[in-house]
């Protein structure tokens, strides 16, 4: 026999010491915990849109700014890759062949 799981269906008996009270169910483990960040100053984010800023400003944010200029460099590094010839061919080739 089938027990019927519908809560609209009136033949369905209420389950009275099936489960344990709200309060003894365990807690998930799972959980949302907030990471520790620092603000910004207002003169890196202007700095890194591109305004004009004066150095005096940015003085207090040297750690910052070293982060944001190492990623400019690394990011320009990667937009001049370009892929070797000899891969695309060995692509192309395969492509041919299915």
């Amino acid at each position: 026999m089938q027990d019927s799981l519908d809560p609209r269906d009136e033949t369905r008996e209420p389950a009275t010491g099936s489960r344990l009270e709200k309060r003894a169910e365990p807690h998930a483990a799972d959980r949302e915990v907030p990471m520790p960040t620092a603000d910004l100053p207002s003169a890196v984010h202007a700095w890194l849109d591109g305004d004009t800023v004066n150095e005096a400003n940015l003085s207090g944010a040297e750690r910052e700014l070293a982060l944001w200029k190492r990623i400019s460099v690394e990011t320009g590094r990667r937009r001049r890759m370009v892929t070797p010839a000899y891969v695309s061919a060995q692509i192309l080739a395969k492509l041919a062949d299915d």
